[in-house]
């Protein structure tokens, strides 16, 4: 039997962002009470969540994100304000999300869903996209987590520089009950000879 392994594509966080987020970290920990927090090491934003795939298509995954990145040029993002899904009384999650939602982006997670369904049968999922880094999980406290605290919080994190340049694209294996729990198998990235030949074109 082929060895099947849990594996995703994500945008990946630079270690300056990721700084940054680590020394909000204890304040945000003490004043939310949720269960688990993500080890820094694995912060990301997700693409495409694969989940249990043989080893065998690994290669095609790798063409399928180079086939997409050829098809996208680098742009930036920026993080902002912590948020929650759930409901106040009981969050499923916490995160940081971005300033504004950019298109090459929308047009990065479409191209790459493309692109694993022809090289894997790989079909995306059909509810709207909605990134973001998460930062832990399971919120156990009486209080709510609300909306204001959660801007309260957030904000001595938007003092700081939070944009941040995307390069390529990561392939992760999930590695459950490890710390970091995210392998990265493989990377494709863009092409900078191109992106630098569009910044320097005159503007038509």
């Amino acid at each position: 039997m082929a060895e099947n392994i849990r594996i995703f594509t994500a945008i990946s966080i630079p270690a300056n962002i990721t700084g940054q987020i680590v020394s909000h970290l204890p304040d945000w920990q003490n004043r939310l009470s949720f269960q688990k927090w993500v080890d820094p090491r694995d912060l990301h934003i997700t693409l495409h969540f694969i989940g249990d795939t043989p080893v065998s298509s690994i290669p095609a995954i790798q063409a399928a994100m180079r086939e997409a990145v050829s098809r996208s040029l680098s742009f930036s993002l920026e993080l902002s304000k912590l948020g929650s899904f759930g409901r106040e009384e009981r969050p499923s999650v916490l995160w940081l999300g971005l300033k504004r939602l950019p298109d090459e982006l929308l047009r990065l997670h479409q191209a790459l869903g493309q692109s694993l369904h022809s090289g894997i049968g790989y079909t995306p999922e059909t509810r709207p996209y909605r990134p973001h880094v998460t930062l832990a999980r399971k919120y156990s406290a009486t209080e709510p987590c609300s909306a204001g605290k959660l801007e309260e919080l957030s904000s001595p994190f938007l003092q700081y520089q939070t944009a941040f340049d995307i390069t390529g694209i990561t392939l992760y294996r999930t590695r459950l009950g490890e710390r970091p729990m995210y392998e990265p198998l493989a990377v494709a990235q863009f092409d900078k000879r191109k992106a630098d030949s569009r910044q320097g074109s005159p503007l038509e």
